[in-house]
């Protein structure tokens, strides 16, 4: 197990390090050599390592996990080649959304699921629970899903400040915006979030209850991550770092799940919808400052939610061998 834990260092230095990158960039411009670059680094370089360790003496894993993870290393490794050019061609950019940068996330996706696959394997004979580690890996993938939201996340909180004459930005980031809006929010449609964050969310959880058969490893998998984002956001607020919006409500997709134990329509609509009016409740009274929301935005967050758990059992699935009902 000691392996899959220092698979579980590797991913989560990469979480820091990219959680902290999206902050940097809000208040600095590009660097190559910037400390978030570093800790990313030092997570992929970990993981590297013992993805070689497995090249080298196969002992943890199955030749097709190994693969996928080499396939997610090289995407990765073709990306930051690719995302030095795109900046040299288009010059700086604050959004998360760039072409490259979701090279990046495919990439780290495909580590990710690949691990989580091995150990799923590697633990063949235990049944599947929110107190194992599929948890931190459910909680990594939804980290990796979730993060081009972050642009509107901090890009509502650093507009906030900006429009208030607050901004904590450099110099440099507030000559580079010449329209702050669009620049802040990276030139996304406002109702990209909701409805990109239920579709994510909510195909990850129907996808872990089809192959675990376990309601709980979702809800705690995102518990697990709204904890480490709000953790994050204090850090970045005492050091004086720009913060972003911690998407809280994103518990409730899963969480309806959990409650109706099934994975179908009415449990994806609900989920949407609680979801939904919950964010727009608090972006309305102003509680906490949430990325731009309109009402009829119901409609699609809904119709996402009802069309998940309709279309993945769609998908055929190879049967899972039945497993001994020990914990560990």
């Amino acid at each position: 197990m000691k392996y899959y834990r220092l698979w579980v260092i590797a991913f989560l230095l990469k979480f820091i390090g990219s959680a902290w990158d999206a902050s940097y960039h809000f208040k600095y411009l590009f660097e190559e050599y910037s400390i978030p670059h570093i800790v990313n680094t030092l997570g992929f370089v970990l993981g590297g390592y013992l993805l070689l360790q497995e090249w080298r003496r196969p002992q943890y894993m199955d030749r097709f996990s190994r693969n996928l993870i080499t396939i997610g290393y090289v995407l990765f490794l073709i990306g930051i080649p690719l995302d030095f050019t795109y900046h040299i061609a288009y010059g700086i950019d604050l959004t998360t959304w760039s072409p490259t940068h979701f090279i990046y996330y495919i990439g780290t996706s495909i580590m990710i699921f690949g691990v989580w696959r091995g150990y799923y394997l590697f633990t063949r004979d235990v049944l599947p629970t929110w107190k194992s580690m599929h948890t931190w890996f459910g909680m990594f993938q939804l980290e990796c899903l979730m993060f081009p939201n972050m642009q509107q996340e901090n890009g509502a909180i650093s507009y906030d400040q900006y429009i208030h004459g607050k901004s904590i930005a450099s110099q440099e980031i507030l000559e580079l915006i010449s329209d702050p809006a669009s620049q802040i929010f990276g030139g996304i449609p406002e109702w990209v979030y909701p409805i990109y964050s239920v579709l994510m969310v909510a195909l990850l959880t129907v996808l872990i209850i089809r192959i675990f058969q376990e309601f709980t490893i979702p809800v705690m998998a995102a518990a697990l991550y709204i904890l480490l984002r709000i953790i994050g956001k204090a850090t970045f607020l005492a050091v004086g770092y720009p913060t972003s919006y911690v998407p809280i409500t994103l518990l409730l997709i899963p969480l309806l799940y959990l409650l109706f134990k099934k994975t179908n329509w009415l449990a994806g609509l609900t989920g949407g919808i609680a979801y939904f009016l919950s964010l727009f409740a608090i972006h309305k009274s102003g509680i906490l400052i949430t990325p731009p929301l309109e009402l009829w935005e119901i409609v699609p967050v809904a119709l996402v939610g009802v069309l998940v758990p309709i279309i993945i059992p769609v998908v055929k699935f190879l049967p899972l061998p039945k497993k001994e009902k020990q914990i560990v």
